[in-house]
């Protein structure tokens, strides 16, 4: 209903196929989850890139939001259990949902880093990085 496109970039790929060891609906809640922070705090219209990188023993995926971006100086305040630091205008939610996904990514042996974009845009990016398969 917000209209969002979904621009995912793929760097290292090469068309190979790329395993993770884990358990698979654990991850894709993690994905959901990301996923669905950076449509509720994107306007309508916008634009969510996703990247999605091997390197030699790890795939990352790095999604970029357009909304507001982080307020907090530490942004790992925002995986704590219960943190919730949203506008109203963004609605309630609980705040346990960064905390689960951080959870579900070190269950993984994985690491998550939040971030205000890097590039010229406004908004917020979290990179999940996990180990592949070997």
């Amino acid at each position: 209903e917000k209209n969002i496109k979904f621009i995912v970039n793929r760097k290292n790929l090469n068309g190979d196929k790329v395993e993770i060891f884990g358990i698979e609906n654990r991850l894709e809640q993690v994905l959901a989850n990301l996923l669905d922070n950076a449509i509720s705090f994107s306007p309508n219209n916008a634009n969510i890139l996703i990247d999605i990188e091997t390197g030699k023993e790890i795939v990352s995926v790095k999604i970029k939001d357009t909304g507001p971006g982080f307020n907090e100086v530490n942004t790992e305040k925002i995986f704590k259990r219960f943190y919730s630091n949203r506008p109203e205008k963004f609605g309630e939610h609980s705040g346990l949902g960064l905390n689960i996904v951080k959870n579900i990514i070190e269950m993984h042996d994985g690491k998550i880093i939040a971030s205000n974009r890097q590039d010229k845009n406004q908004g917020a990016q979290i990179k999940i990085i996990l180990p592949t398969r070997s």
